[in-house]
């Protein structure tokens, strides 16, 4: 073969390897862009789907927060409706009481009455003690007079007495009557919130069974967490300062109030009990206290809760209903249903010292309100999409979760 031709065959070997490359790399490029697309669209599908599971949540949260809120109000409703049956029940007994002492009465009046009648009819003529009482022998006999005198009166205060316990009597059994009604009233309206709470109930475990669907991953719980956390952070910061003011504006009133009552009487002001409330309340946390409820500490602070989350407080095991009780006196600054807490109480105790408690299944006293210790405050449950009843509770310094137990024992 010719050199001319030998060089033709080589540049058209070339041409068609070039080609054959070029093709190659272009269907490579292709088919990486294809997979880059495919993997945005898997992408923007997931945050859709994220997005959705969001808002899901959101939603759920929102249905569980006002359930709870509804098992709060149906609860101290209920409380109420107990409370006024005792004391319906107490009174029930003592007019009970009054009824069976006024019987007696009744009974030993009648009696003595009897016996007067029956000492006049003795003789066999009812009319000849009466007859000798009023005889001219008699009339001019002042001594008879007077003794006639007496047994009439005596009689007639007798029938006057029992006249009185009659219509006692007949009062107390018409007050029996109506406070039995009463009873019945408030039986009836106590079975009618019962099955109200339990329906509430029903309601509210639906609503966890779903949640808890959408919160299956652990990643999920984590921010959920997390948010939680950062929640609760929040509201307090926003509670604590409101408070403040409050506080600020209270103790300037009772300033004024204590300077213009000493130049009006010349004496040193006694402050009311509410105002000594006051004064006590700023004055922080030392020593040991009690446990807000009785129970078994289930999570400890500082064991992990999940991923990096750390439990800021302690756990307490209590069956729904548990009395709750503030550690020690102070201000209500929070009193609200919080997500991941449920119904939640914030006790400031002055000098940057606070106490939460959550997870109740009902609080019993508002925003900056005065509490004194031992105070029930609320009731253990299991708020906040909590699966067992109990307390959580925290200690916080100057903003910051310290270990609860170094101050209970």
């Amino acid at each position: 073969m010719s050199l001319n031709a030998s060089f033709k065959t080589w540049k058209k070997h070339t041409a068609l390897l070039s080609l054959s490359l070029c093709g190659g790399l272009f269907f490579s490029v292709s088919s990486q862009a294809a997979d880059l697309n495919q993997i945005q669209k898997q992408i923007k599908q997931q945050e859709q789907k994220i997005a959705q599971q969001k808002q899901e949540q959101n939603k759920l949260q929102s249905t569980l927060k006002s359930q709870e809120n509804k098992i709060n109000n149906v609860v101290g409703n209920l409380r109420e409706t107990e409370t006024s049956l005792k004391e319906t029940k107490k009174i029930i007994a003592e007019t009970t009481r009054q009824i069976q002492r006024l019987e007696q009465q009744q009974q030993a009046q009648k009696a003595k009455l009897a016996k007067q009648l029956d000492a006049i009819y003795r003789t066999g003529n009812p009319n000849s003690v009466v007859e000798h009482l009023l005889s001219d022998e008699a009339k001019n006999n002042d001594r008879m007079m007077m003794y006639a005198k007496h047994i009439n009166q005596s009689r007639l205060d007798l029938i006057a007495e029992l006249k009185a316990t009659e219509a006692q009597l007949t009062e107390q059994k018409a007050y029996l009557s109506g406070q039995q009604k009463e009873q019945q009233s408030q039986l009836s309206e106590q079975k009618q919130q019962q099955q109200e709470l339990q329906k509430a109930k029903n309601e509210r475990e639906r609503t966890l069974t779903q949640l808890n669907r959408t919160l299956a991953k652990d990643q999920s719980k984590l921010d959920s967490l997390k948010a939680n956390e950062i929640a609760l952070r929040n509201e307090i910061d926003r509670a604590a300062k409101a408070a403040k003011e409050q506080e600020k504006k209270e103790r300037e009133q009772l300033a004024q109030k204590k300077q213009a009552e000493e130049k009006r009487t010349q004496k040193a002001y006694q402050p009311t009990a509410q105002e000594q409330q006051l004064i006590r309340s700023g004055a922080g946390l030392s020593g040991k206290y009690a446990y807000p409820v009785a129970g078994k500490v289930l999570h400890r602070f500082g064991e992990t809760q999940a991923g990096e989350v750390k439990w800021k407080g302690i756990v307490i095991a209590a069956n729904a209903g548990a009395p709750v009780k503030a550690i020690s006196g102070g201000r209500v600054i929070l009193s609200s249903w919080l997500s991941g807490y449920g119904q939640v109480v914030v006790i400031d105790h002055g000098k940057g010292y606070m106490s939460l408690y959550g997870y109740n299944q009902a609080v019993f006293v508002k925003t900056g309100s005065l509490v004194n210790a031992g105070q029930k405050i609320a009731e253990a449950g299991n708020s906040g999409g909590q699966s067992r009843s109990g307390l959580y509770f925290e200690i916080r310094r100057q903003g910051n979760a310290v270990n609860p137990l170094s101050w209970l024992g």
